[in-house]
């Protein structure tokens, strides 16, 4: 029997970080690719009815769409006022997925005709159990050895919020299973950052990757990150 809030031939990438890691704008990376779309409807609506052809006027848009998401220093502690989320998107977010609400959002369910993927974030592989019941095709990518960026970023963007230090045992993604982005050895070096990127591209099948782009949004990334 299909589940009522199967999304049919939705493809989803599934990115499982604790927070402060870092995770949504290496979402933002793989989203700035032909075959994913951001995760704001008005965006992603926009890469559905594009027709022309994928010239860097296509990936510019995206750029600076991305670029928009980062505030000012003196704006960081506002951080998640900046980003683009899964409530942006999908119209509901991790608690009603959790509670298993078909996505309201239904231009989403048009994605799959072109053959589109989305994203959605996790904070611990135990939640995926809920997103099998949306997308029949799902790809991982775990943000592993995050500690000290984590420690050292989460207050700036949310005083709130603690690192959560039993992810990495309790919460991250199985081994073997999907992609492993290692933060702490790569964030501060951009062409590591970058060539782990390009890697993280081979592992989704995607061939656009657009390294000047991506080197343009990590560079005022983590200038807001020192």
């Amino acid at each position: 029997m299909t589940h009522p809030c199967l999304i049919p031939d939705g493809q989803v990438i599934i990115f499982n970080f604790p927070a402060g890691a870092g995770g949504k704008m290496l979402q933002n990376c793989v989203s700035l690719s032909k075959h994913c779309v951001l995760t704001k409807l008005e965006y992603a609506l926009w890469q559905l009815k594009y027709v022309g052809d994928f010239d860097p006027n296509f990936y510019q848009q995206k750029l600076g769409w991305v670029l928009a998401t980062l505030p000012t220093k003196d704006e960081m502690i506002h951080w998640l006022e900046y980003e683009l989320g899964e409530t942006l998107l999908y119209g509901i977010n991790f608690l009603e997925f959790n509670k298993h609400i078909p996505v309201p959002n239904k231009e989403i369910y048009k994605l799959a005709d072109k053959k589109l993927w989305s994203t959605v974030t996790v904070h611990n592989f135990g939640a995926v159990e809920h997103y099998i019941n949306y997308w029949p095709t799902i790809k991982h990518v775990c943000l592993v050895n995050n500690e000290k960026f984590s420690k050292y970023t989460l207050p700036k963007k949310n005083k709130e919020l603690n690192y959560d230090s039993d992810w990495a045992t309790l919460g991250r993604t199985p081994n073997g299973l999907g992609f492993d982005f290692d933060v702490d050895s790569t964030i501060y070096d951009t062409n590591k950052f970058l060539d782990q990127v390009e890697k993280l591209y081979e592992y989704l099948e995607f061939d656009d990757f657009q390294r000047d782009l991506i080197s343009a949004y990590h560079s005022k990334y983590i200038k807001l990150h020192v």
